[in-house]
């Protein structure tokens, strides 16, 4: 059931984006990252830009402009933990008696992990959704782009203990 409301949502938010250009501005994100101490505060103030540029708050449009900033959060995650891979394998490298390929694994563990916990936590936003119909669009994505976000600053904090 989660699965089919899910795939109907991605339908629905592709098909909605190729009306408009649903986009975020990922230098606002940056300029708000650097200001912010918390920068939990920062997710989701790029989609609500996005929304208000396209008309207002419409559950398409929040859908559409929520999908975009996860697809840069999700950007983000990815750089972050392309990053963490490539020190752990040069930490394996220096022969401090890690077993071979221990943290890189140990890094894909967490990693899917989270993965599996974010789409069980962002169905569980889909059902909370579901009675309102086309407000699952928008709950599912702001779902995924917090979670992912949050992810994508976990790993930026790892960096510090792969790289000491």
């Amino acid at each position: 059931m989660i699965r089919r409301l899910v795939c109907t949502i991605v339908m629905a938010s592709a098909s909605s984006a190729w009306a408009q250009d649903f986009v975020v501005d990922g230098h606002w994100i940056d300029r708000c990252l650097g200001v912010q101490d918390n920068p939990m505060i920062c997710v989701g103030q790029a989609a609500h830009d996005c929304a208000q540029k396209n008309g207002g708050g419409t559950n398409i449009v929040l859908g559409a402009c929520h999908e975009a900033e996860a697809a840069f959060w999700d950007r983000a995650l990815n750089e972050a933990y392309q990053h963490l891979l490539r020190l752990a394998r040069d930490r394996e490298g220096q022969d401090l008696g890690y077993a071979p390929d221990n943290l890189q694994i140990a890094l894909q563990e967490m990693q899917l992990a989270w993965i599996g916990y974010r789409d069980a936590s962002c169905g569980n936003a889909i059902a909370l959704a579901a009675p309102f119909g086309s407000a699952a669009g928008p709950a599912y994505h702001s779902c995924v782009s917090e979670h992912t976000a949050r992810q994508h600053f976990i790993l930026r904090g790892l960096r510090r203990d792969y790289e000491n």
